[in-house]
This record gives structure tokens, sequence and C-alpha cells, in this order.
């Protein structure tokens, strides 16, 4: 593992993380993402912002049932130096990844609806799918870029501790629990927006 300083506030845990998954990943990240999003309204083309939001939308439940149902379980049947060293790689990747992305998948689901005239007379699907949205981007970028942010520090550490990595991974896991629910219950708000058409 990277023989590092532990970092003494949040940007400089911030600047480990984005340096152990790379500034390139993270900026191709962020660009593509955010700016797909935004070149798709930015067209008018209520398709192309739809085709955006679904593409960004299954990409984000894809990964967030691998990750816990497939990837996560895998790991815990192997080795701790062998968890460890892939963890060490995988967390800030997927906390650079998992951020953007949400924001997109948001912001495209807001734009669409702007774009299709649900805002003229918002329904109670669309209440709710923004409200669970914007709970869902606060935990995103609450406890869970804490929590993940500072297990992506602790595994970059020359001897990581164990038992905080457990102990970080089980809150992780907690909370991503309660944004699966919630992703599951914005997908069927999205359904009662369709039935209105």
């Amino acid at each position: 593992m990277a023989t590092v300083d532990r970092p003494s506030n949040h940007r400089e845990e911030l600047s480990l993380v984005i340096t152990t998954a790379g500034t390139r990943f993270a900026a191709i990240a962020a660009v593509l993402f955010l700016g797909t999003p935004v070149v798709a309204y930015l067209s008018g083309d209520a398709r192309a912002m739809f085709y955006v939001h679904v593409g960004l939308g299954a990409f984000w439940f894809g990964l967030d049932f691998f990750f816990k149902f497939v990837l996560g379980p895998s790991l815990e049947e192997v080795s701790d130096e062998v968890s460890g060293a892939v963890n060490q790689y995988l967390v800030p990747k997927m906390a650079l990844v998992a951020e953007p992305l949400s924001v997109g998948v948001i912001g495209s689901g807001i734009g669409l609806a702007e774009m299709m005239g649900y805002w003229e007379s918002p329904s109670v699907w669309l209440w709710a799918s923004l409200g669970i949205g914007i709970v869902m981007l606060l935990i995103g970028f609450g406890p869970l870029h804490i929590l993940t942010t500072k297990m992506g520090v602790e595994l970059s550490m020359p001897e990581p501790d164990s038992s905080r990595i457990d102990e970080l991974f089980g809150k992780t896991m907690k909370w991503g629990l309660v944004q699966t629910i919630l992703m599951l219950a914005i997908i069927a708000m999205m359904t009662g927006i369709r039935w209105q058409i």
C-alpha cells in the first residue's frame, strides 16, 4: 500500500481520495456525468434528455446493486490483504463516480420534467420524486461522502486500521441501503408520473 501522511482536515482527505483515484479519472467522471445532462438539456430535445436520464439512472441503479450484492459480498470472502488492496483503489473511484452521477441523474430528471411540461401542473408523483431526489443528494453528499472519504483515507495508510475500516464500511452499507430503498421508491414515483401521460 502507498505510504502517505494522515490528512489533518477534510480538504486534505478529499485531495488524497482524488489522488488515489486519479485526477484524470475524477475529471472524466465529472465531465461525463454532469456534462451529458447539460448538453442534452441545452439541445432542447426532450428525447435526448430522456435517454440521458434513463441511461445515467440505469448505470447508477446497476452500479448500486452490483456493488452491494455482488462485489461487496465477494470481497468479504477473500483475505483482508486482497480485499484491502482492491478497496484501496475501488472506494475512491466509487465515490468519485457516485457523486457526479447522482447529480446528473437527479438534475436530468428535473430538466426532463421541465422539458415535458410537468412543472406547469406538478402532480404528487413529481413532488414525491423531487423530495426523494433531494433526500438522496443530502445522504450522498452528507454521511456517505464523509464515510467513504474517511474509508478511502484509512485504506491508503501504510498500516490501515482494519477495525476502523470495518466500522466505516458497516456505516456506509447502512446508509447505502437507505439509498437503495430510496432509489426503488423514486422509480415507483416515476412510474406514477408516466401513468399521467
